[in-house]
């Protein structure tokens, strides 16, 4: 039960449950931390380390902060995990940490990544930086401004960087991928409609949306097909029909990494605007011709809720 304070004051409610089998386990939202790796996600409470995947049900009982910010990551992961959850739902606008969890539950590739309650953040130096390498990136929950997210190298531009930011919404920390290839692909549905290859790759590239100074137009059908595939999943993955999608290639495995999927690409503004602007009056043709059309020339016939059954 997550923030049911006060019913955890009634010894005798717990009590009653546990003579008949069932145990309840009362935490607050700031004792909730998120792990997401190569093996998947994992939410646990920090109280005695417990994956709420263990749990028969999980209900919430207050929506104060970050509640509301951390719902639909929650909300995600136990539909995933097969978890019954009362007052769980996925509301608000997605966050960075709902869609990592999100891609993450769908078997896409993402940059190590870690939220840790406010109270444990201070501390968690020593351990992030051996959980994800140095140099790290650290970024707000709900994305944002570049201002907010920044490279950490050392313990002292953690501090620093925790006590110069407004903590409202939490952080998350996030490996940096040594790159070999930097993409922005846009998805226009189910198939990928426009391309950019980003020549130079540093850490600030990898930190904020791509820009379009050292790009370069790649013709959609010479991308590797594995990048098309990722994109397209990761759109499909959302719930966007339209999506602007930035992969980073790993230098050492050489496998996709999604690092941002946003509803809303600049279509009309920023590099190669009438590029993006030609693709997208032929996406919209499409769909005003036949909304529900399968895209035959795309890799995956368009599922914008991500819900089909597989056969």
């Amino acid at each position: 039960m997550l923030n049911g304070e006060g019913l955890d004051e009634h010894v005798e409610f717990a009590s009653e449950l546990l003579a008949a089998g069932v145990e309840v386990v009362f935490r607050s939202i700031e004792e909730i931390a998120i792990d997401i790796g190569p093996e998947g996600v994992r939410i646990r409470e920090t109280v005695n380390g417990r994956d709420l995947a263990d749990f028969g049900l999980v209900q919430v009982f207050a929506y104060h902060r970050p509640t509301a910010t951390l719902l639909n990551a929650l909300a995600d992961y136990l539909s995933a995990k097969g978890v019954r959850a009362v007052n769980v739902a996925g509301i608000g606008a997605p966050t960075k940490l709902f869609k990592y969890v999100r891609l993450a539950n769908r078997g896409l590739s993402i940059p190590s990544t870690v939220y840790l309650p406010l109270r444990l953040l201070p501390g968690a130096y020593h351990d992030l930086a051996m959980r994800l390498d140095l140099p790290f990136v650290l970024k707000s929950v709900t994305g944002g401004r570049r201002a907010r997210t920044s490279l950490v190298g050392s313990e002292g531009a953690f501090t620093e960087k925790l006590r110069d930011t407004d903590q409202a919404h939490g952080f998350l920390a996030q490996e940096l991928v040594p790159p070999d290839g930097s993409h922005f692909l846009l998805v226009l549905g189910g198939h990928v409609s426009f391309a950019l290859q980003h020549r130079s790759i540093g850490g600030g590239d990898l930190l904020a949306t791509p820009g379009w100074g050292d790009a370069t137009i790649v013709d959609p059908q010479m991308l590797d097909p594995e990048a098309q595939e990722t994109a397209v999943q990761a759109a499909t993955s959302l719930g966007y029909d339209i999506a602007g999608v930035h992969l980073v290639r790993h230098w050492t495995t050489g496998q996709w990494c999604v690092l941002e999927v946003s509803p809303n690409p600049p279509i009309g503004s920023g590099g190669y605007t009438a590029d993006k602007v030609s693709a997208y009056s032929a996406y919209l043709k499409r769909r005003l011709t036949d909304p529900h059309q399968a895209d035959t020339n795309g890799l995956l016939d368009p599922d914008v809720t991500g819900l089909r059954a597989q056969p």
